[in-house]
């Protein structure tokens, strides 16, 4: 189901609005999470036991407000999902994790390469998603708890979100990889055609992709999470999201290096063979020379020209002209000319 379906249903609840808000999940022990109205959220808060999962349109500015109100979260956390700045961030507060992480962007027709933000704060038993666009990872995490996913706690469900964007990343990344196998056959096939515009393409995705990526994987590394009051469940989730985000970007970085040293190879032979067309055209002109000059003097219009009155003048002047084209190129094979192409 699509956030305008959810978006819908939930404008329905009159008597407990909640502004901005996409969907709302709750999940006890043992049982399937379910969807929960708006009139639920606070009584599914307030229980004990199980997480709920709220995933908001920050678009809408009363979002704000409502998950203050209704998600006791810490300052910090609540700067975070109210802020505009889209660098990616990490940071802990009073048991909750949030920051700013990257997806991809949600499209109904095609297989989006664009980057979006998700704003996050995660607890054992909260998480907060949001966004001002809809996101490939976050739709695919939704509609796998809609179909029974159970995650044990909201690290798990946030992991799970962040491990399908890594996914669905790998799957672009090995479409490019494909594309790259086509141009480098090619390329050693000497069937090269302008391939520049299809190295363009993946150059763009690969740059794209691992400056988010990359800055993600620095945050996951550098922290210190010694001192953050979490469990050892969520501590090892945070340290398998790290090694995950390092071997994508490893991925990325692989591809773009790949791809740079296409280009340039593409490049330089694509310039040999503009040199060898080159080379081709100032031979035969060259070769042409002699000829050309026997011919220009033979067709100058002033009197005493010889030949004018010899029978067969003109094919003796057609044989100096050859003749002279081949003393000039038996010349140019003596001096050591290379004239292969």
């Amino acid at each position: 189901m699509n956030d305008a379906s959810h978006l819908a249903l939930l404008a329905v609840d009159d008597q407990h609005p909640a502004p901005g808000l996409v969907w709302a999940y709750h999940r006890l022990p043992g049982k399937t999470p379910v969807a929960l109205a708006p009139r639920d959220i606070d009584a599914a808060l307030a229980m004990p036991e199980g997480w709920v999962w709220l995933h908001v349109d920050l678009v809408d500015q009363r979002a704000h407000s409502w998950v203050s109100h209704a998600c006791a979260l810490p300052a910090s956390a609540h700067a975070i999902l109210e802020g505009h700045e889209d660098s990616p961030a990490l940071a802990h507060e009073d048991g909750v994790v949030h920051g700013i992480s990257a997806d991809l962007h949600s499209e109904i027709a095609r297989q989006s390469t664009t980057i979006g933000r998700l704003r996050f704060a995660v607890s054992e038993r909260l998480l907060v998603t949001g966004r001002r666009h809809s996101l490939a990872a976050v739709e695919e995490v939704h509609e796998a708890v809609a179909a029974g996913l159970r995650p044990a706690t909201a690290f798990e469900l946030f992991e799970a979100i962040v491990l399908a964007f890594c996914s669905s990343t790998s799957l672009r990344l090995a479409a490019a990889t494909k594309r790259l196998d086509e141009v480098e056959d090619h390329l050693v096939t000497e069937r090269l055609a302008d391939e520049r515009r299809r190295l363009k393409d993946v150059r763009r995705l690969a740059v794209s992709l691992h400056r988010p990526i990359s800055a993600l994987a620095a945050l996951f590394q550098d922290e210190d999470r010694s001192d953050w009051k979490l469990s050892a469940g969520a501590h090892e989730i945070l340290r398998r999201l790290t090694t995950r985000l390092e071997r994508l970007d490893r991925e990325v970085v692989m591809v773009n290096d790949r791809a740079r040293l296409l280009q340039e190879e593409v490049a330089a032979e694509l310039a040999d063979e503009s040199n060898r067309s080159l080379k081709a055209l100032a031979v035969m002109s060259a070769l042409l020379l002699p000829g050309s000059l026997i011919v220009g003097m033979f067709g100058m219009n002033t009197a005493g020209l010889p030949l004018t009155q010899t029978p067969g003048g003109f094919e003796l002047a057609l044989l100096i002209a050859g003749g002279a084209t081949g003393l000039f190129y038996w010349l140019l094979l003596r001096a050591g000319a290379n004239l292969r192409f």
